[in-house]
Protein backbone atom coordinates (compact mmCIF):
# COMPACT_ATOMS: atom_id res chain seq x y z
CA UNK A 1 0.00 0.00 0.00
CA UNK A 2 1.17 3.55 -0.71
CA UNK A 3 -0.10 6.47 1.34
CA UNK A 4 0.20 9.74 -0.59
CA UNK A 5 -0.35 13.26 0.63
CA UNK A 6 0.33 16.70 -0.77
CA UNK A 7 0.57 20.26 0.42
CA UNK A 8 3.06 22.22 2.41
CA UNK A 9 3.52 21.27 6.05
CA UNK A 10 4.16 23.90 8.72
CA UNK A 11 7.26 24.11 10.88
CA UNK A 12 7.31 26.48 13.83
CA UNK A 13 10.81 27.69 14.62
CA UNK A 14 11.23 28.23 18.35
CA UNK A 15 13.94 29.90 20.39
CA UNK A 16 16.42 27.19 19.35
CA UNK A 17 16.62 28.81 15.92
CA UNK A 18 16.88 27.03 12.61
CA UNK A 19 19.56 24.76 11.24
CA UNK A 20 19.76 23.40 7.71
CA UNK A 21 16.93 21.84 5.77
CA UNK A 22 13.28 22.33 5.05
CA UNK A 23 9.77 21.18 5.89
CA UNK A 24 10.05 17.84 4.11
CA UNK A 25 13.30 16.74 5.71
CA UNK A 26 11.99 17.84 9.10
CA UNK A 27 8.83 15.77 8.67
CA UNK A 28 10.91 12.73 7.69
CA UNK A 29 13.34 13.14 10.58
CA UNK A 30 10.36 12.95 12.93
CA UNK A 31 9.15 9.88 10.99
CA UNK A 32 12.62 8.28 11.21
CA UNK A 33 12.54 8.65 14.98
CA UNK A 34 9.08 7.04 15.15
CA UNK A 35 10.00 4.26 12.70
CA UNK A 36 13.34 3.44 14.39
CA UNK A 37 13.88 -0.32 14.30
CA UNK A 38 10.71 -1.16 12.38
CA UNK A 39 10.54 -2.88 9.02
CA UNK A 40 8.20 -2.70 6.07
CA UNK A 41 7.82 1.09 5.84
CA UNK A 42 9.79 3.37 3.52
CA UNK A 43 9.00 7.03 2.99
CA UNK A 44 9.88 9.91 0.69
CA UNK A 45 8.99 13.55 1.26
CA UNK A 46 10.01 16.13 -1.33
CA UNK A 47 9.27 19.44 -2.98
CA UNK A 48 8.54 19.28 -6.71
CA UNK A 49 10.75 22.32 -7.43
CA UNK A 50 13.77 20.28 -6.30
CA UNK A 51 14.64 22.49 -3.32
CA UNK A 52 13.46 21.78 0.23
CA UNK A 53 14.14 24.79 2.40
CA UNK A 54 17.64 26.17 2.79
CA UNK A 55 19.66 23.53 0.95
CA UNK A 56 19.82 22.03 -2.57
CA UNK A 57 18.04 18.74 -1.91
CA UNK A 58 14.42 18.13 -2.90
CA UNK A 59 13.75 16.12 0.27
CA UNK A 60 14.81 12.82 1.78
CA UNK A 61 14.03 9.13 2.20
CA UNK A 62 13.58 7.28 5.49
CA UNK A 63 12.87 3.80 6.77
CA UNK A 64 13.26 1.87 10.01
CA UNK A 65 17.05 1.96 9.70
CA UNK A 66 17.46 5.69 9.08
CA UNK A 67 17.83 6.74 12.72
CA UNK A 68 20.47 4.03 13.25
CA UNK A 69 22.39 5.20 10.14
CA UNK A 70 22.25 8.75 11.47
CA UNK A 71 23.58 7.70 14.87
CA UNK A 72 26.30 5.57 13.24
CA UNK A 73 27.41 8.67 11.32
CA UNK A 74 27.65 10.65 14.58
CA UNK A 75 24.27 12.39 14.46
CA UNK A 76 21.53 12.53 17.05
CA UNK A 77 18.06 12.62 15.46
CA UNK A 78 16.14 14.08 18.40
CA UNK A 79 18.70 16.84 19.01
CA UNK A 80 18.76 17.79 15.33
CA UNK A 81 14.97 17.78 15.18
CA UNK A 82 14.84 20.18 18.14
CA UNK A 83 17.31 22.47 16.30
CA UNK A 84 15.40 22.18 12.98
CA UNK A 85 18.55 20.74 11.39
CA UNK A 86 17.25 17.65 9.60
CA UNK A 87 19.48 18.23 6.56
CA UNK A 88 22.63 17.51 8.57
CA UNK A 89 21.32 14.11 9.68
CA UNK A 90 20.07 13.05 6.24
CA UNK A 91 23.29 14.23 4.63
CA UNK A 92 25.31 12.15 7.10
CA UNK A 93 23.14 9.05 6.61
CA UNK A 94 23.12 9.30 2.81
CA UNK A 95 19.33 9.59 2.64
CA UNK A 96 18.94 12.97 0.90
CA UNK A 97 16.85 13.07 -2.28
CA UNK A 98 18.70 15.34 -4.69
CA UNK A 99 17.14 16.10 -8.06
CA UNK A 100 18.46 19.57 -8.76
CA UNK A 101 16.09 22.39 -9.67
CA UNK A 102 13.15 21.10 -11.71
CA UNK A 103 11.83 24.40 -13.06
CA UNK A 104 8.37 23.77 -11.65
CA UNK A 105 6.74 24.18 -8.26
CA UNK A 106 3.56 22.14 -8.14
CA UNK A 107 3.48 20.95 -4.53
CA UNK A 108 5.23 19.25 -1.64
CA UNK A 109 4.36 15.58 -1.41
CA UNK A 110 4.84 12.58 0.85
CA UNK A 111 4.75 8.90 -0.09
CA UNK A 112 4.84 6.13 2.51
CA UNK A 113 5.22 2.61 1.14
CA UNK A 114 3.95 -0.11 3.45
CA UNK A 115 4.87 -3.68 2.52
Amino acid sequence: MVLLSGGETTVTIGPEGAGKGGRNTELLLAAAIDLDGTSGITALAADTDGIDGSETNAGAFCDGGTAARIRAAGGEPRAHLARHDAWSDFSASGDLFETGPTGTNVNDFRAFLLV
